[in-house]
């Protein structure tokens, strides 16, 4: 059970007055000090913030042009490989009040190209959305914009809120990966078999669906159980909801896996050995990965062979050597996407 601090000035806010209505546990505070730093408890702040901006980019490795709206920071879950862990200095969730600066910030954007945005960097898109209706906010905002597609990115089944709305601006992606790894690396969050279900639901309704397999973890049984993963989802969700599907092996920096061995000891991401790579970052050894991502591709193309499959932060020699081509940096890695292509068309006509 969430409880909730509130900053007196925030206290007509959007997620103040949600919150209030949605949780019976509110209380009142003067500063962030006052709140116990641990995962059930979430600060309304009335702190000011920069909250749409671009993806950080990782170098020598190819990387799209997402934009993120960083509307919250941290996360009910506890996922073992969470980069949050040793970004964030709070256990507790922040929640900015000011929905319209995140509105305003949309609106902004120059409208000579279309943007994918969303939430899911900081933070779960959909899991405290019974609480503070973002997807609602959002909705309104961005269902009036020709230049924007939102993603609400979760490991949650939480879509309630989802199916009273219009989706015409919106996609929902999940995170996915094997029961197996689910169980053992993310700790807190929606079944698989719940996670299909609410895509299935949500692509009834009209949403563009988004899967996301980031990251692959390797384990004994790593081809059995993403064979699984990849059955089912293909079984819930029709090829043509979906509009993209990224895939990425797991990589972190290296102060991480210190904080893995403290925190979860069983954890499957300290059976495998790793190498620093040309950005800072622990990887596995690249024909491992090539191997990996070979297999993942090669599954999906088997049940959706049209589907939109990229690398999230890959090497361009892994792009060539499983897809043929490397889609460059940024504007020209953008151009592949289904919906920029969409885009552009209609703008020709």
């Amino acid at each position: 059970m969430s409880r909730i601090f509130l900053d007196k000035d925030a206290a007509e806010s959007w997620p103040a007055l949600n919150a209030i209505k949605n949780c019976s546990d509110v209380d009142f505070v003067d500063s962030h000090r006052e709140i116990p730093d641990n995962k059930n408890n979430i600060h309304i702040t009335s702190g000011s913030n920069s909250f749409v901006h671009r993806c950080p980019a990782t170098k020598t490795y190819r990387c799209c042009d997402y934009y993120v709206a960083d509307v919250m920071e941290g996360c009910p879950f506890d996922c073992t490989y969470c980069i949050l862990q040793s970004y964030l200095n709070h256990e507790y969730i922040k929640v900015y009040s000011d929905f319209e600066g995140v509105k305003n910030d949309i609106l902004a954007l120059p409208k000579d190209r279309l943007y994918r945005l969303g939430t899911g960097e900081l933070s779960d898109s959909l899991a405290l959305d019974h609480i503070f209706n973002f997807s609602g906010y959002i909705a309104d905002t961005v269902n009036d914009a020709e230049n924007v597609l939102f993603e609400f990115k979760t490991k949650s089944a939480n879509i309630k809120n989802l199916l009273n709305l219009n989706p015409k601006n919106m996609m929902v992606s999940w995170s996915l990966n094997p029961s197996e790894v689910i169980e053992k690396e993310e700790h807190g969050t929606a079944k698989l078999e719940n996670r299909l279900k609410a895509a299935n639901l949500c692509a009834q309704h009209g949403y563009k669906i988004g899967f996301h397999f980031d990251p692959l973890i390797f384990y004994k049984d790593f081809e059995k159980g993403y064979t699984d993963v990849i059955e089912k989802m293909a079984s819930s969700v029709p090829e043509t909801s979906v509009e993209y599907i990224s895939v990425s092996t797991f990589r972190f920096i290296p102060e991480l896996l210190d904080i893995v061995r403290g925190k979860f000891d069983r954890s499957l991401l300290l059976q495998s050995d790793y190498v620093k790579t040309l950005d800072g970052k622990m990887r596995y050894f690249k024909p491992m990965r090539v191997q990996m991502l070979k297999f993942f591709v090669k599954e999906v193309r088997k049940h959706w062979p049209n589907v939109f499959i990229y690398f999230c932060m890959e090497h361009e020699s892994v792009w060539k050597k499983i897809m043929g081509f490397d889609p460059k940096e940024r504007e020209d890695f953008e151009k592949f996407f289904p919906c920029q292509i969409k885009h552009n068309a209609k703008n020709e006509q």
